[in-house]
């Protein structure tokens, strides 16, 4: 019996179970130091049971909850998916048969696999396989594994099969530090390609949520779309779909979970030939979602929902009238030209949200001068106009039809 197996038995009894449910929320750091004789010889490795639990508690709820399951370590942890972002890959993604190359925790095997008729899971650390097994016998998960690298398993693929991939390549190097480039990433994309385009079929890539998306347009053949993802307004996942059946130009489809989904899409040509209209600030101010940034619609998201820009370098908008379906946040001003003692009365016990963009002070600069922080129901915001002036507005949040 391999050393992982034996430490999967002993992490698989019931007191041991029972005892990582007790301390879930304990401080890891004192437990270590401080822990009964009846978690010898595996310590460590039960801490990092607790660890990953508390990594996982907000993105994979059912996973952290289920003390039937094994985590991995918590560095697999922070690199898998959210149950949200896995489920919309599920939504976007199917076929006959599937092999994810770089397994690791597996969450988006299991997710993707519902949509699929056959799933394979690759993965070169047995630690990870045999975590994997035991999991899939847990959730009744019937995914053929694999011990092996995505190259290997490459080289040893019958060309022209009817095979959907999936990729997560690793975003850390050998010395565990974070990059984000296609090539420094493991496996690297950019050289297996030319391989993957051998065997046909698709591949979907999930990549870094600050890769550049242009510049991986050049580097990456036969795109289809790039889906940007973000949840509460934070970009987390850039999806790349790759069909080798396909030659044109991709779709850029962007998400944002929040209290509803939403969506924009858009082409980077219609990008390149939108004529956004400029203008001073009105009644309300719009600022588009994270996954629109990131995918860098400023011009197009202004024509499609017909709304003024402040600047060719401010990202945010202008309107008389509430937007239906603004794909971001909206905002009504309440004090066009705040002063000291306005700023004050807004910042509520100094409290009041401070943005800016496109503004020579940064937020926390702004926070500083006035003496707020962030917090209350009023934002203190900060832009260059049209006219390039420096603009500093007080507005309220308004929820329009979608935010």
């Amino acid at each position: 019996m391999s050393e992982w197996k034996e430490l999967l038995d002993f992490l698989s009894k019931t007191e041991i179970k029972n005892f990582i449910q007790e301390h879930i929320d304990s401080d890891i750091n004192k437990l270590l130091l401080n822990h009964p004789s009846t978690i010898a010889p595996y310590a460590k490795e039960i801490v990092a049971q607790i660890q990953a639990r508390q990594k996982a508690k907000r993105k994979l709820d059912p996973w952290a909850s289920n003390f039937d399951l094994i985590f991995p370590p918590p560095i697999s942890v922070e690199q898998a998916s959210s149950e949200q972002t896995a489920n919309y890959k599920k939504s976007v993604y199917s076929g006959n048969h599937l092999v994810d190359l770089t397994g690791g925790m597996g969450v988006d095997t299991i997710t993707l696999s519902d949509h699929f008729e056959s799933t394979i899971y690759i993965e070169q650390q047995e630690q990870l396989v045999e975590i994997f097994k035991h999991n899939c016998k847990v959730l009744s998960k019937t995914i053929e594994t694999q011990y092996i690298s995505a190259e290997s398993y490459l080289d040893q693929v019958n060309k022209k099969n009817d095979i959907s991939f999936y990729l997560d390549p690793a975003r850390r190097d050998e010395a565990k530090n974070k990059v984000f480039n296609l090539e420094d990433c493991s496996p690297n994309m950019v050289e297996l390609q030319a391989q993957l385009k051998e065997i046909g079929g698709k591949v979907l890539v999930k990549l870094s949520p600050f890769l550049d998306i242009k510049l991986t347009l050049k580097k990456l053949s036969n795109i289809k779309e790039v889906h940007v993802v973000s949840v509460k307004n934070e970009c987390k996942e850039v999806l790349v779909l790759i069909d080798y059946s396909f030659s044109g130009e991709p779709d850029i489809k962007t998400v944002n979970f929040d209290h509803s989904n939403q969506t924009f899409n858009f082409k980077i040509s219609e990008e390149t030939t939108a004529q956004a209209s400029f203008g001073q600030s009105k009644k309300y101010l719009l600022e588009p979602n994270a996954s629109i940034l990131k995918a860098g619609a400023f011009n197009q998201v202004a024509v499609h929902f017909d709304v003024e820009k402040l600047h060719s370098n401010t990202h945010l908008y202008t309107s008389e009238k509430i937007v239906p379906n603004w794909p971001g946040r909206t905002f009504e001003i309440v004090d066009p030209h705040p002063d000291k003692n306005s700023i004050n009365q807004f910042a509520e016990n100094g409290f009041i949200n401070v943005i800016t963009r496109n503004y020579p002070l940064s937020p926390a600069a702004l926070k500083k001068k006035n003496k707020v922080r962030d917090g209350g129901e009023f934002f203190l915001m900060g832009f260059l106009d049209v006219s390039n002036k420096n603009n500093l507005v007080i507005a309220k949040r308004v929820h329009s039809t979608i935010d």
